[in-house]
């Protein structure tokens, strides 16, 4: 039993709304509220409930999850919040509106609920200055960040001298059932997300203006080869808004002290204030340091020359230094001497003195910081695991050297000689510089805690294999670490040489899992293009059967195999994920095989896992329509958000497969899931498949066509979905014969070499590539 079921949501603006519809896809009871309207009581709520409904990426799991919320507005319906067991405030940053409404709250409440207010800017002492002592007691804030269900950070702010049991119960309400990454705050401006996020990107995009570096380099800089977003900075200040930012900056200039580092960038840039002038706010104008032109097919997007206030076309930034980092790590980027390693070097280490700096002041737990910058602002690691890696007495050098004022704590890690992190304790050195060891939630495990503390047991630039002990077993772990994890020949090579030492490193199992965004954009076309454009036809064919060998060692193996998605997990990646015993798949992960749009088709295993699911489904009496469903499914490149929405096209097996709230959830469940099904294994048999052929092949050629003359698709996509349709139908055979897997797979490699030999095929692969896109819905 969930404990907290009924929540009173009030204020339904974007985060209002957001986070109503997040607890709606936890199945609370949740009841949104907002000022009555003259137009209609409850129009605000019920638009809301509309936007909620259209967002896009959705904010539901699933369209039915709408039903969990109840709309209504704060006069005729106010009486609601004596129902709640959690009532959170997300209106307008105005004190004296809050404190009017929290004495409404105060009076109507019941005695065992929680006050939350979703504020950004204004500290818990202020807010609750006016409160009585019990509803200051039951009062915290909580920040959630946007959008709510995708963003895993909640800071939590409460007044430590009450020790309230209460919000540790949210605390856990909140990380178990909402899958959100706690991080506990001291009550200071901007927490400690924003306060060290925003400081960074305020740093990075005045520091490239000041060295003239064109933005879409600056953005290519302080972005993958640091472990940060591909956006940047000029690319994230046009997707949360250039008229936000600066009410977010303008929160800083008023608040901090006039001595803070922060002051040095906390006004808006003159570039960005001179793009408000002319009405450019970023994405939702269209128009900011990006613009879009979505006329222009090729290259829709233009970028702004802030020297001379025009915009230009630009290609994929190709430097060196850059790919080499994403390769070899941040280090060959931060020590290199040219230009770029000097700018990404300013950022990385003003961020990092930045964060020594108000560590007393934010928080004395170095993880706190490295948590919310990960969780809040997707960076790979944090500032100070970034710092330990680099090496505390190399960054301190470098720093006196430039005259850098040098932080307290900074100075004395260098004195005392030692790192912010111990890796051989999992403990990290506080404020005191005493060690603490580094607490996490139970039924936990981090693979950046493991591999902090061991060394891999195979590993290649691909990917690599961590030996996991649970329970008194053994698992090995499967990370694929290659940019957004696209699957090479060395990734699958690696997968394949710990499928076939399982046994002999006394493992129980395997789990395939990684901590990045993404479990798998899919196999790398890079590879597959180059083949073709040699007319290695050969090459190609063994490239895929190695990969379809490699994924039906997992299935039959005689020790379970269990994928651990979070993110995507498509095309190629989805194939993985599919043929393990079990998936494991976080809420927000999205499934589904994508080949056909660059005119390809699933040749890993994709199509023969789906045609199966489809063709066994006992609500099909005719075997050629689930046929039907699952070409159709393949050939519109369908994709799913969420592991429950994922069970409508059969990406989620209902039955088989298991959904986790939180990340962190993964890595441990899927070992539990492993020593488990160890204890009694037993290998899978292989399917047999009776397909129609000719006939069914006939049937998708009809759908083909009749989608051409509607002018849907094309006759190019006509000719790739005739490729499908001779694999999904069984190719030459008819239902008195029975095909094998490998026979399937055989005709899934005749096809897409078929298919990957076409100029047009070529060029869309080449043009994805050209772009730096994934393959994606």
């Amino acid at each position: 039993m969930k404990l907290i079921n009924n929540i009173v949501v009030v204020g339904a603006g974007t985060m209002g709304s957001g986070i109503a519809a997040h607890l709606a896809n936890a199945d609370c009871k949740v009841h949104l509220l907002d000022l009555p309207s003259k137009i209609s009581r409850n129009d605000i709520t019920a638009k809301a409930l509309e936007n909620i409904k259209k967002s896009d990426p959705p904010l539901l799991y699933h369209k039915e999850k709408i039903k969990n919320i109840t709309i209504g507005n704060l006069e005729d319906d106010f009486d609601i919040i004596s129902e709640a067991d959690w009532i959170i405030e997300a209106i307008v940053e105005r004190v004296d509106v809050k404190h009017n409404l929290y004495e409404k709250f105060s009076v109507k409440r019941k005695k065992n609920s929680i006050i939350s207010s979703n504020t950004s800017t204004i500290p818990l002492k202020i807010l609750t200055e006016k409160l009585p002592i019990e509803t200051k007691k039951d009062f915290c804030i909580t920040h959630f960040f946007n959008p709510v269900r995708y963003m895993r950070l909640l800071e939590i702010v409460e007044d430590c001298k009450f020790k309230n049991p209460k919000i540790e119960k949210l605390k856990i309400f909140c990380q178990e059932i909402l899958g959100k990454g706690i991080v506990n705050c001291k009550d200071t401006l901007g927490f400690i997300g924003n306060r060290v996020g925003v400081y960074s990107i305020q740093c990075a995009m005045y520091e490239a203006i000041n060295k003239k570096i064109p933005i879409e380099k600056a953005d290519a800089i302080f972005g993958r080869p640091l472990g940060i977003p591909k956006t940047g900075v000029f690319g994230l200040y046009d997707l949360i808004g250039i008229d936000l930012m600066k009410d977010v900056l303008k929160s800083f200039e008023k608040g901090l002290k006039k001595n803070d580092s922060f002051y040095e960038y906390v006004k808006l840039h003159d570039v960005a204030e001179n793009l408000l002038k002319k009405g450019f706010k970023g994405n939702k104008t269209g128009c900011g340091f990006y613009k879009t032109n979505f006329s222009k097919i090729a290259n829709p997007t233009k970028v702004l020359n802030y020297s001379k206030g025009i915009y230009y076309d630009y290609s994929k930034v190709d430097i060196k230094i850059l790919t080499d980092a994403e390769k070899l790590g941040s280090k060959a980027l931060l020590d290199d001497d040219s230009i770029y390693g000097e700018y990404a070097f300013k950022v990385f280490s003003k961020t990092i003195l930045y964060c020594c700096e108000i560590l007393n002041e934010i928080s004395n737990n170095i993880v706190e910081i490295d948590n919310a910058l990960k969780w809040g602002f997707n960076w790979y690691k944090g500032p100070f695991e970034m710092l330990h890696d680099y090496g505390v007495e190399r960054f301190y050098q470098r720093c006196f050297d430039r005259n850098e004022k040098i932080p307290i704590y900074l100075e004395e890690l260098k004195n005392k000689k030692i790192s912010c992190y111990d890796n051989n304790t999992k403990s990290f050195i506080n404020t005191k510089f005493k060690k603490i060891f580094i607490k996490t939630p139970k039924n936990t495990y981090r693979l950046c805690d493991i591999k902090r503390t061991s060394h891999p047991v195979f590993s290649n630039e691909s990917a690599s294999t961590w030996l996991i002990n649970h329970n008194k077993s053994d698992v090995l772990c499967v990370e694929f670490h290659t940019k957004a994890n696209a699957l090479d020949g060395k990734a699958i090579d690696l997968l394949n040489e710990t499928l076939s030492q399982v046994k002999s490193k006394g493992a129980v199992g395997v789990s395939v899992y990684n901590e990045a965004m993404n479990f798998s954009a899919g196999a790398d076309l890079k590879t597959f293009l180059n083949f073709a454009e040699q007319k290695s036809w050969t090459e190609i064919d063994k490239y895929l059967k190695s990969f379809q060998e490699t994924c039906l060692l997992m299935k039959y193996s005689n020790f379970p195999v269990v994928s651990a998605v979070s993110g995507l997990a498509i095309g190629g990646g989805f194939e993985v994920a599919c043929q393990a015993d079990k998936m494991i798949a976080h809420m927000n992960s999205t499934l589904g095989l994508v080949e056909t749009s660059v005119g390809l088709i699933p040749a890993g295993g994709g199509c023969k896992e789906l045609l199966w699911r489809w063709v066994q489904d006992k609500n099909f009496d005719d075997k050629d329509e689930a046929a039907v469903k699952a070409f159709n499914i393949v050939g519109y490149g369908l994709t799913s958000s969420s592991p429950i929405q994922a069970c409508d096209h059969k990406f989620f097996l209902k039955n088989c497969d298991i959904t986790a709230n939180n990340k962190d959830e993964l890595l441990f469940n899927s070992c539990s899931i492993i020593d488990e099904m160890s204890k009694n294994y037993q290998s899978k048999i292989e399917p047999k498949f009776c397909l129609g052929g000719y006939k069914i092949k006939n049937k998708m050629g009809e759908i083909l066509e009749e989608l051409k003359d509607k002018k849907i698709i094309t006759e190019y996509e006509v000719q790739v979905g005739l490729h499908l349709a001779h694999v999904m139908s069984g190719g030459n055979t008819d239902k008195s014969k029975v095909l094998s897997e490998r026979d399937i797979l055989k005709l899934e490699r005749e096809s897409f070499i078929n298919l990957i030999s076409n100029v047009k095929t070529k060029d869309r692969i080449r043009s994805m590539l050209i772009e730096g896109k994934r393959l994606k819905n």
